[in-house]
């Protein structure tokens, strides 16, 4: 992602007012699985399924596509997004703050961020700022007002101002963060402007294994060999006393550590050897990746106008087409698979009198109701309806379209729930 450094950033805002706007909405799932880090391809990602339709149309109504708002950000435009409570929550995918490092993002403004996804930000050198949900509010008000105000993000000082209001308030950001962002620099970066320091560290006493700084003086000038034991290091004092450090004892043999008396605070005991662990890294599954989108705004009025005009056509048509999406969205959990309708109502129906396309119905209806239990989608929906108001209801006459709207309304659900999470 794109290195800048941080001073004082004023800019237009695109307002995101979405509670609890999680990474499956920031990013679609199906994403994840591309290998690029090409900053453009996830920018054209963000938010996607918010800002496009099934068909890749933009939606009109997502503030993104108003044309207060659509322009792409730039220096001093719609480089700040004011976004909902609890920004980022759900999955701790490093992907959305790559999707909004890559539109062009640079301060998102909310009163909560989840903590992986406020630390994935900073990561992506994209800034999350956290205000009061009353300064929040008042942000979201005074760009409802005027798209042009103007909010100022001073990282210096920690402050965040509304231009149109002149309010300010302060906001907390880790020290070292805050030092990295206004430098430009990641976490290799940081260490690569220390090089100096480090390696004059590495000549230094204290850096040796733990030794005293009297032993590493004298392995630094080679006072200490392999065949010649430093004096300072044997007693043969029966009682277990060290000697002064530089006096030695004839007699017994043996080798301790001698205590250096120091005005200077105590030198930390050797660490442990650390037997190195072999680290089994876990894979976790590849997400599934939607071959293309699946249709989510089939109504009732257009199936039922559209088949009166094409003489039932028009609703064979989407039934194959909803035996067929039913099986990509639930087959791969559920091991089973629904007939094409097509072959139900053009063969089987003329062969068993009517019979089988009964329990296709019921079976599909059952089908979707335990799909939509299983990703816990809260609509009711199963083969009892279709046995209520289709069957039954055609007594009345117009019953069955209560099953039909139930359908169409089921699989909206199903497909966009599989559209955004695979």
């Amino acid at each position: 992602m794109a290195k800048e450094k941080f001073d004082i950033i004023q800019s237009t805002c695109i307002p995101i007012q979405i509670d609890n706007c999680n990474t499956d909405l920031i990013i679609p799932a199906r994403y994840l699985a591309s290998t690029t880090r090409d900053p453009k391809f996830f920018g054209d990602a963000f938010m996607h399924d918010l800002r496009f339709d099934a068909e890749d149309n933009p939606v009109k109504d997502f503030v993104m596509n108003q044309p207060e708002y659509a322009e792409a950000p730039r220096k001093g435009v719609h480089e700040i997004i004011v976004g909902g409570q609890n920004w980022g929550s759900g999955s701790s995918r490093e992907h959305a703050a790559w999707a909004i490092a890559g539109y062009g993002v640079r301060v998102v403004i909310s009163s909560s961020f989840a903590d992986i996804h406020r630390n994935n930000l900073l990561n992506c050198f994209v800034l999350p700022v956290i205000v009061s949900k009353e300064f929040q509010q008042e942000l979201f008000d005074s760009i409802a007002a005027n798209p042009q105000t103007e909010v100022k993000v001073d990282v210096p000082n920690q402050t965040v101002t509304n231009i149109a209001t002149g309010n300010s308030e302060h906001f907390d950001i880790n020290s070292y963060k805050k030092y990295c962002l206004m430098n430009a620099y990641d976490d290799i970066d940081f260490l690569l402007s220390n090089k100096d320091k480090i390696e004059a560290y590495e000549q230094t006493p204290s850096a040796l294994s733990g030794i005293s700084p009297s032993m590493g003086r004298a392995m630094q000038d080679g006072n200490l060999t392999n065949n010649e034991p430093d004096e300072t290091l044997t007693t043969n004092e029966p009682d277990g006393n060290l000697p002064i450090e530089g006096e030695t004892s004839e007699g017994q043999r043996g080798s301790v550590p001698v205590v250096e008396a120091t005005n200077e605070a105590p030198a930390e005991a050797p660490a442990e050897e650390v037997v190195p662990i072999e680290v089994t890294t876990h894979h976790e599954s590849e997400p599934f990746v939607p071959k293309k989108l699946l249709p989510i705004n089939r109504g009732l009025a257009s199936f039922f106008f559209l088949s009166i005009v094409t003489l039932g056509i028009y609703g064979i048509v989407v039934l194959a087409k909803i035996s067929s999406e039913i099986n990509t969205v639930a087959t791969r959990y559920d091991g089973r698979k629904t007939t094409n309708y097509l072959w139900i109502i053009f063969l089987w129906s003329w062969l068993t009198g009517g019979i089988v396309p009964l329990v296709w119905f019921h079976c599909l209806s059952n089908r979707i109701g335990n799909e939509l239990q299983r990703r816990q989608i809260p609509y009711s929906f199963g083969a009892s309806d279709y046995w209520l108001w289709c069957v039954l209801g055609a007594c009345v006459g117009f019953l069955p379209l209560v099953y039909t709207h139930k359908l169409l309304s089921a699989m909206n659900l199903l497909n966009a729930d599989y559209n955004q999470k695979g």
